[in-house]
Formats: C-alpha cells, sequence, structure tokens
C-alpha cells in the first residue's frame, strides 16, 4: 500500500516489441500505450505515449493487454522489476519472443533488452513467425 501522502507521478509508456509480428494496440491498466512495430537492432517497435499514472509505493501487477488485429485482445499481469528509482518518468513494456512481458520504471527512456537477430523487422524469419504470447495469455475474440 502506498503511503498516504504519496503524489501521483505521470509515467511516458515506452513500448517494446521483440516478438515476430506487429502489435496493432497495446494497454497498461487501461492506458493507451500505441502500436508496435517488430523491434530492431536500433529501435524498441514503438513511440512514446504520454501519460499513465502511478503513486509511488504502489507495486501491484499492471494489466497489460494487446491485440493484432482489433479482433482478439490477450491480457497478462505483469510485476513491475525491482528496484524502482527514486523518481520515475518512464514505463518500459518489453514484450519477449517466448510469450513473457516485462514491465520496469525507469527515470531515463528505457533501454533495449533484447539483441534480435536480424536488421530488417519486415522480413520473416525463416522458422516462422509465433504468437508465444498468447499461448501465455487470457485471450478473448470479439471485442
Amino acid at each position: 500500500m502506498a503511503p498516504a501522502d504519496s503524489e501521483p507521478v505521470l509515467l511516458e509508456i515506452n513500448g517494446f516489441n521483440y516478438t515476430d509480428l506487429y502489435i496493432d494496440s497495446f494497454e497498461v491498466n487501461g492506458q493507451s500505450g500505441g502500436n508496435l512495430f517488430v523491434s530492431s537492432t536500433t529501435s524498441g517497435g514503438g513511440g512514446s505515449v504520454c501519460c499513465m499514472r502511478w503513486v509511488p509505493g504502489t507495486h501491484l501487477p499492471l494489466r497489460v493487454s494487446w491485440t493484432r488485429d482489433r479482433k482478439r485482445w490477450c491480457e497478462q499481469e505483469v510485476p513491475l522489476r525491482l528496484p524502482l528509482p527514486a523518481a520515475p518518468r518512464h514505463l518500459g513494456v518489453h514484450f519477449f519472443p517466448d510469450g513473457h512481458i516485462e514491465a520496469e520504471l525507469t527515470a531515463d527512456y528505457p533501454a533495449l533488452k533484447l539483441e534480435l537477430e536480424r536488421d530488417n523487422p519486415e522480413e520473416r524469419k525463416a522458422s516462422g513467425n509465433t504468437l508465444n504470447d498468447e499461448r501465455m495469455s487470457r485471450c478473448k475474440d470479439g471485442e
């Protein structure tokens, strides 16, 4: 529980897509994070979206939801990685190829967590593209 005198902080949402496929839209606790192209070796695949309200001292899991086609939405509860910085300004949301999602608060723009095997995010991998994130999440069609 957060101390009663904790002032809310506005965090810029930064998304990183290390999966094989474009993410049409993602949200954190209902706040839009925008769309995410497949990350390259120099880019996380998306831009920055303002802002999500966070009360210092709260460590509850975040509810991250996303869609690739706006017809099927998936959701995962994601804990915040510790330790938390003293003065956070960014919320980094990282979608990994194995299907798990990580969320972190940072004072500066979050760093890429994974070096990808290709330089061209438009190329499909020879092994084919997978949807591991859907296997590890709650998903619904028709939303």
